[in-house]
């Protein structure tokens, strides 16, 4: 009985400093070392993303300017998921980046810094999903016309 209780307490001890040191501030330099390389992941991310969706805009010139309203539909709703993909990847990046930079911070003001973090990105990721959407929808519509 009473080793059940002793590895029970000790069990507990370390969950407690365990989550103890989760919100443990870093030091300086190591922060600012981990934001720059998040900086530097997401500049090539992003440029990536543009490179691909600069990619899309070139292949999708001819359909975009097509006689044919569903290779213009197509070519829109193409290049809408090309923006998505390099909003996603700056939305990505910027969390990855403020995340690295909370680590300054301790405690609960880590933990709330952390949360802001998320909550950026989950509003770049809805605004970008809505504007992909909004222009997949623009192509449907824009494809309907070849039904009339």
């Amino acid at each position: 009985m009473k080793t059940r209780i002793l590895w029970s307490l000790l069990a507990g001890s370390t969950m407690v400093l365990g989550l103890a040191a989760c919100n443990k501030a870093e030091s300086p330099a190591k922060v600012s070392s981990d934001v720059a390389e998040a900086q530097a992941d997401r500049q090539e991310d992003v440029a990536a993303a543009r490179a691909d969706q600069n990619e899309t805009q070139a292949n999708t010139a001819g359909d975009a300017v097509s006689p044919d309203v569903d290779d213009r539909g197509d070519a829109i709703k193409k290049r809408a998921s090309a923006q998505y993909d390099t909003a996603i990847a700056a939305a990505e990046g910027d969390r990855k980046v403020a995340k690295e930079g909370c680590e300054a911070l301790q405690g609960d003001a880590q933990e709330q810094c952390k949360k802001s973090a998320d909550a950026s990105y989950e509003a770049a990721k809805n605004n970008a999903q809505l504007a992909r959407d909004a222009e997949k929808d623009r192509g449907d519509a824009v494809q309907k016309l070849d039904n009339r």
